[in-house]
């Protein structure tokens, strides 16, 4: 029906001007957190295509079990060659043990990087 359409017309939009070039490098992952803390994560992320990029369809994911945030709010813009740094919030699983973070950044449905680190998660009542 006209529903799907208009649903097809708009996804077309959404590709054609945000897949640039784009790749993202995650730092400052933690060796070590205490359990429900938090800790703040870099992401640079790097226009290495020829047009503009905007940040609307960026977005993490943690594939394990932490919680991930955005330290920050609205849209911005990256010409070709420009780099940003930007901050996300991690959040430590309520019980200690060795976890896997793993980060996942995305364009859109795009992976644009990715990083795995082993953190030890220690519990500040020794449980």
């Amino acid at each position: 029906g006209v529903l799907a359409l208009i649903f097809a017309v708009s996804a077309n939009n959404i590709y054609s001007q945000n897949f640039g070039k784009v790749k993202a490098t995650i730092s400052d992952m933690p060796d070590q957190m205490q359990a429900g803390q938090t800790a703040k994560v870099t992401v640079t992320i790097t226009n290495t295509g020829t047009t503009q990029w905007t940040s609307e369809n960026a977005y993490a994911h943690e594939l394990g079990a932490f919680d991930i945030n955005k330290e920050w709010t609205g849209e911005w813009k990256l010409e070709p060659g420009e780099s940003k740094e930007v901050y996300y919030k991690v959040t430590a699983p309520e019980k200690s043990g060795s976890y896997k973070m793993r980060i996942v950044i995305y364009n859109g449905n795009k992976k644009i990087g990715h990083r795995n680190k082993k953190v030890e998660v220690v519990s500040i009542t020794g449980k």
